[in-house]
C-alpha cells in the first residue's frame, strides 16, 4: 500500500440506546500509507450507545505469523486457543493507538476524534482475529466527529516499537508533550528527579478495607500511626548514613485519617504522626541532609466523613441524578468520586498553597488522575465530557507543578501528558504472572518508546521495590527503562489484593530499617549508569535472543537483559546469566 493509492473497507456498526443495530461499509483511501476515517458527530443517531469500526484489514487467521497490539502494552499472536474468546482491557485505552501486524501489513490507528471514548477490542471467534477500537463511552455527549488515522507502517517501522513511534510523532509534532531535557532547562528541580529514586513512606491509614463504608466521624476507625514524622527523621538519617546522595520522599497518608482517611479533606496534619510543628520539622530535616519531599494528595475521591463533603461537587452518573461511587473501600470508606471542575475549582487552588506552607516540595503526587480516562459529569451545575474533564485535571496538575516545582499520578492514561513528569506505575499488569486475557502473551513497553525522555516511569505495580521481588523483576526495571521507584509499607491493606505485590519494605525497627535501605541502594546501582537515558527518547525494544531483550535509545545506546541462567551472545556482545549490558552510554 505505501507505494500507491490502495482502497480499503471498514464496517461500521452503530447501536443506538434502543439496541438498534445499523450497518454500513465506507471505503479507506491509503495515499502514502496513511488514510483517514472519518464520522461526522451530526451523522450519528440521537441516543447512539456505540460505534465498532471494523477494518477488513484487522483481521487474522488462527496461526498466521504477527499479533496484535494496544496501547497498555499488552500483546497477542494469532496462535490457536480453545473456544471462542473476547477481550477489552478493563481500564480502557490509556493512549488513543492500537495496531495490528500480519504477513500481509502492518498498521497503526490513531484516534484524534472522540480519543477518550473508545475501548479497543479483540475477539477470536471461529478460527479468525479481529480487533477493533468500540466508541461506547458517552458517544452522544462528546459533540465531536470520531476520527481514525490509519497508517500502514514498513521496513523497521513494521513493528510495536514502530506503532509507539507513530504516535509519539503525533503526539510532540502538536505539542502534547515536551521533552525532558527542555524542561529541565526551565525547572532545574526536574534534572535531580530524573538522578535520583522516588521513595514513597506510607506514614497513617485506617483498616482498608473499611469496617463500615459509609462511616462518620463518630464511627470513624481508629488510624494505625506507622512512620510519624520524627521515625521519617530516621528514614531521612538512615539514607545518609548508607551514602545514598539523593532521593525525592513522597509522605502518604501525613494529612488528617492518613491515606485515603478523609478526602477531600486535608488538614489538620494527622495528630498521631506528631502533627504539623513535627511535619516541618521533619521536611526541613530532610532538605537539610539533600532530599526533596513531596506531599501525596487525593483530588479525585471524596468520602462522606470530610468535613468538607458536599454532594454537589460529586459526579452525577450518566445524567439520571445519581451520584457516582468509585470501586472498593478505603481507609475513608466507600468513595465517591468529584467532578474534576469542582475539585479544582474548590479544592485545588485552596488547599495546595496551605500543603506547600508545610514545607513540601517536589513532584506533587494526586492519586488516580493518569490512571483512568478522563471522567464524565452529566450534573447540569458543572457538566463536562471527557475532554472538558481532562482540561480541568490538566488545570489541577498545572497548579501542582507551579506550587511544587512538578507533578506525578499513578498509571499511563495520557490525556494530561503535557503536565505530568512522573507517574508510578504505567501498568498494573504482572509481567511475571498470569495474564488478564487468555489472550495475551506478553507485555511490551509501549507508553516508555512513546513517553521516555519526557515523562519519568516505572513500568509495572510489581517493579515497585523490585531490589526484593527476585532478578526477573529487577531486570524488568531495566528493560523497561524505570525511574527506580520504592515504598514503605506498600501493603497496608489487611484483606484483599495487594496490588504492589506481596514483598514490602518496612521500618518498625531499626535493623529493619537499615536492610530496607541496603536493599533500596543495592537497586540503584545500575541506575547510577543508567540514569542519564531518562533524557533519550527510546527508539526500539525486541527480543533479540530466547529470553534476551534489547532496548534501544536515541543515539544508537542499547541496553540488553537476559532473563536466561546462563551467559548470552548477542552479535558479539556478551550478556551475563540473569544480567545486562549496555552499550553505547
Amino acid at each position: 500500500m505505501i507505494d500507491g493509492i490502495v482502497a480499503a473497507m471498514v464496517l461500521v456498526e452503530v447501536v443506538t440506546g434502543a439496541g438498534v443495530t445499523n450497518s454500513t461499509e465506507k471505503s479507506l483511501s491509503f495515499e502514502n500509507g496513511r488514510a483517514e476515517l472519518r464520522i461526522p458527530y451530526d451523522s450519528l443517531p440521537k441516543g447512539v450507545s456505540s460505534v465498532r469500526i471494523k477494518a477488513d484489514f484487522a483481521k487474522a487467521k488462527v496461526g498466521e505469523a504477527g499479533y496484535w497490539v494496544d496501547s497498555y502494552g499488552e500483546l497477542g499472536t494469532f496462535a490457536e486457543r480453545s473456544g471462542n474468546l473476547f477481550y477489552r482491557p478493563e481500564r480502557g485505552a490509556p493512549m488513543p493507538f492500537f495496531g495490528m501486524k500480519t504477513d500481509r501489513m502492518t498498521w497503526v490507528a490513531i484516534v484524534k476524534g472522540m480519543p477518550f471514548n473508545f475501548m479497543p477490542e479483540i475477539e477470536l471467534r471461529d478460527g479468525e482475529y479481529s480487533f477493533w477500537p468500540n466508541f461506547d463511552r458517552h458517544v452522544s455527549e462528546a459533540k465531536e466527529d470520531i476520527v481514525i488515522e490509519y497508517r500502514e507502517l514498513a521496513g523497521e517501522d513494521a513493528d510495536y516499537s514502530g506503532m509507539a513511534r507513530a504516535y509519539r510523532e503525533y503526539q510532540y509534532s502538536r505539542g502534547a508533550v515536551r521533552a525532558l531535557k527542555e524542561r529541565a532547562k526551565e525547572r532545574p528541580l526536574l534534572d535531580y528527579m530524573a538522578k535520583w529514586p522516588e521513595v514513597r513512606v506510607r506514614c497513617a491509614w485506617k483498616p482498608v478495607p473499611s469496617p463500615d463504608p459509609d462511616h462518620v466521624d463518630k464511627n470513624e476507625p481508629p488510624v494505625k500511626a506507622a512512620i510519624t514524622f520524627d521515625r521519617f527523621r530516621d528514614i531521612v538519617d538512615e539514607f545518609r548514613r548508607q551514602g545514598i546522595g539523593g532521593a525525592e520522599f513522597c509522605l502518604v497518608g501525613w494529612n488528617i485519617g492518613g491515606h485515603d482517611g478523609r478526602w477531600p479533606q486535608v488538614f489538620p496534619v494527622e495528630p498521631s504522626l506528631g502533627g504539623e510543628a513535627k511535619l516541618k520539622a521533619a521536611i526541613q530535616h530532610a532538605r537539610e541532609n539533600g532530599y526533596y519531599v513531596s506531599a501525596h494528595q487525593g483530588l479525585r475521591e471524596s468520602y462522606i466523613v470530610a468535613d468538607s463533603f458536599d454532594a454537589e461537587f460529586v459526579i452525577a452518573k450518566d445524567g439520571n441524578g445519581k451520584l457516582k461511587r468509585g470501586k472498593g473501600s478505603w481507609g475513608g470508606g466507600r468513595p465517591y468520586v468529584m467532578c474534576p471542575q469542582r475539585a479544582y475549582e474548590k479544592f485545588a487552588i485552596r488547599e495546595m498553597p496551605r500543603i506547600r506552607a508545610m514545607g513540601f516540595e517536589g513532584l506533587h503526587y494526586i492519586d488516580v488522575f493518569s490512571c483512568l480516562p478522563p471522567e464524565f459529569c452529566a450534573d447540569p451545575r458543572h457538566p463536562l465530557n471527557e475532554r472538558g474533564s481532562a482540561r480541568y485535571t490538566g488545570h489541577i496538575l498545572e497548579l501542582a507543578r507551579d506550587v511544587f516545582g512538578g507533578a506525578a499520578s499513578e498509571g499511563s492514561c495520557d490525556q494530561n501528558a503535557s503536565e505530568l513528569d512522573y507517574i508510578l506505575y504505567a501498568s498494573f499488569a504482572r509481567p511475571f504472572g498470569e495474564a488478564k486475557s487468555s489472550l495475551i502473551d506478553r507485555y511490551v513497553p509501549m507508553f516508555q518508546i512513546v513517553y521516555n525522555g519526557a515523562i519519568l516511569s516505572n513500568p509495572f505495580t510489581t517493579t515497585v521495590n523490585y531490589p526484593i521481588k527476585g532478578r526477573p523483576s529487577e531486570l524488568k526495571a531495566i528493560e523497561f527503562g524505570a525511574r527506580p521507584s520504592y515504598y514503605f509499607y506498600a501493603n497496608f491493606r489487611h484483606a484483599g489484593d495487594n496490588w504492589m505485590g506481596n514483598e514490602d519494605f518496612g521500618c518498625s525497627t531499626d535493623e529493619e530499617l537499615r536492610h530496607a535501605v541496603s536493599e533500596m541502594k543495592r537497586g540503584l546501582e545500575p541506575y547510577a549508569v543508567l540514569w542519564p537515558l531518562q533524557y533519550r527518547m527510546m527508539d526500539r525494544h525486541e527480543e533479540v535472543s530466547p529470553g534476551v531483550f534489547k532496548t534501544t535509545y536515541e543515539g544508537g545506546v542499547g541496553v540488553y537483559v537476559n532473563y536466561n541462567r546462563e551467559e548470552r551472545d548477542v552479535g558479539g556482545i556478551r550478556i551475563p546469566a540473569d544480567g545486562w549490558k549496555a552499550t553505547g552510554l
